[in-house]
């Protein structure tokens, strides 16, 4: 028995290591690969691709011939004076082949195909839209969490300076050396630091539930998300010129907007053709019967084929066309105001993401010489009290501020890379690595 339950031990012990071996692990570049593959929030936008090129084809069709079986079934009944025969009681039959190809449209069928296709484009852009969009949250969550777990090293070592403190308090305390108001302000400030530390660690699972939703996974697995802020380079990747460039080139928005214009003015177009002629080919092969009621007249069963060219012109339905067409220009003047907005808000986005990055870089400098500060002063202050010559008020006062110190630099240096990625996706650009 002894060694049956040792046997199940050694088990679960290598099921348990196996499981960590195989416990999932992503990298910045990792993560966003599986969400752009997995992410449930772009399928939409695949399907709506999918089906613009399905509208392609349907605005293709109108150009082969249209082919169909047509067959009918006539029974008439005359019970007044007999005219020509065909008036006579009789049952009719036909049945046969007609094709149809349509020569001429007033190009609306040519406005209508080209119009599909830039609707294609549209949803093309939009999938990258998309795509840059859910790029951009996973990197800032990301860097909110590599934020959180620095904070956490931060305030961990907080806390345990002020434990350290605490006892130094209690012990001076104890024989007579210090007020035990010390030990008091000590605890309330280990309180704080340790509320602080929660705040934080609930902040890191945030990051980690938000990261496994973009990636498609259970709220509850868990992931080693790898790397630190210190990995990823604190530079200004373009100048204002090429970001504008770039932005210009390359933003889906800009594209949409664009392309949507081109789009109404097809519809447009198209809509006008439908006041032009419309010339068409149709050709039938026909079978037809007819029998009659009267017996003295003679049944009798027929086949033939025709070809003609019909031609239909509606030059008047009340100012319909006319309305359409007045309609589609002014969707097409309204799409050219928006163009002009979205240039304009391209170019807001580009600049404040650059001075968002200038700003992250100048806080984190300066943070940095506030740090060497706060850590000279609080050494400083700490060696004043253990030597009784400081009091607690001012090592407090220290330590509160080195804190403070080193939290900012976490955030100085997630800010910057934040900065980094909006400005890629304010670029319409992808650089899921941001190296």
């Amino acid at each position: 028995m002894r060694s049956l339950f040792m046997l199940m031990l050694v088990c679960g012990s290598l099921l348990c290591g196996a499981e960590r071996a195989t416990a999932r692990e992503c990298s910045l570049d990792g993560a966003i690969a599986r969400a752009l593959k997995v992410n449930p929030g772009l399928e939409e936008k695949i399907l709506a691709l999918q089906s613009a090129y399905m509208d392609i084809g349907v605005a293709q069709s109108v150009f082969w011939p249209r082919l169909s079986l047509v067959a009918s079934r006539n029974r008439l009944k005359n019970s007044g004076a007999h005219g020509s025969v065909d008036e006579l009681s009789n049952t009719s039959n036909s049945q046969g082949l007609r094709a149809a190809w349509s020569l001429f449209s007033g190009f609306s069928h040519l406005n209508g195909l080209q119009r599909s296709r830039i609707e294609k484009d549209i949803a093309r852009e939009t999938l990258r839209q998309a795509e840059l969009e859910l790029i951009a949250n996973v990197q800032m969550q990301f860097f909110l969490l590599l934020q959180a777990r620095r904070d956490l090293r931060y305030v961990t070592d907080s806390i345990r300076r002020i434990e350290t403190q605490l006892a130094a308090a209690q012990t001076f305390a104890d024989v007579g050396m210090a007020p035990y108001v010390n030990v008091l302000q000590n605890k309330v400030e280990l309180s704080q630091a340790r509320e602080q530390r929660i705040t934080v660690q609930n902040s890191i699972r945030t990051a980690e539930l938000r990261l496994n939703q973009f990636l498609g996974l259970p709220p509850g697995e868990k992931v080693r998300y790898l790397g630190t802020l210190e990995d990823y380079p604190c530079k200004e990747d373009y100048s204002e010129e090429e970001a504008l460039k770039l932005a210009a080139q390359h933003r889906p928005d800009i594209h949409i907007a664009r392309l949507s214009i081109e789009s109404a003015e097809k519809s447009a177009l198209a809509t006008a053709g439908e006041a032009l002629p419309q010339v068409e080919l149709t050709s039938d092969w026909m079978r037809s019967s007819r029998d009659y009621a009267d017996r003295r007249y003679t049944d009798y069963d027929r086949q033939y084929w025709s070809l003609g060219i019909n031609v239909t012109w509606t030059f008047f339905e009340g100012g319909k066309t006319a309305f359409a067409v007045a309609r589609d220009r002014k969707r097409a003047s309204g799409l050219r105001a928006a163009y002009q907005d979205t240039l304009a808000a391209a170019r807001t986005d580009v600049l404040t993401a650059l001075m968002d990055i200038r700003a992250a870089r100048e806080v984190f400098m300066t943070a940095r010489e506030g740090l060497k500060a706060a850590e000279e002063s609080y050494a400083m202050a700490n060696n004043r009290y253990t030597t009784n010559v400081g009091t607690i008020t001012e090592l407090l006062d220290a330590q509160t501020r080195l804190t403070e110190a080193e939290v900012r630099i976490s955030k100085a240096l997630a800010d910057f890379q934040i900065a980094r990625s909006k400005l890629y996706f304010h670029m319409g650009l992808k650089n899921t690595a941001l190296r």
